[in-house]
């Protein structure tokens, strides 16, 4: 019995494939932009909290 066997693991399954893409394409970014400008937790975020 492989994935195939019924629509709710195809469709599982490819949800699976699609998540993990759009985390690589996420990571990508995160790598282009560099590493200097995410020092700040609040800069992830793109809001900058002034107290």
């Amino acid at each position: 019995m492989g994935i195939t066997h019924c629509p709710l693991c195809i469709g599982l399954a490819l949800l699976s494939a699609f998540r993990f893409m759009a985390h690589v394409v996420m990571l990508i970014q995160l790598e282009r932009q560099g590493v200097e400008q995410f020092a700040h937790p609040a800069g992830l975020l793109g809001t900058v909290f002034e107290l």
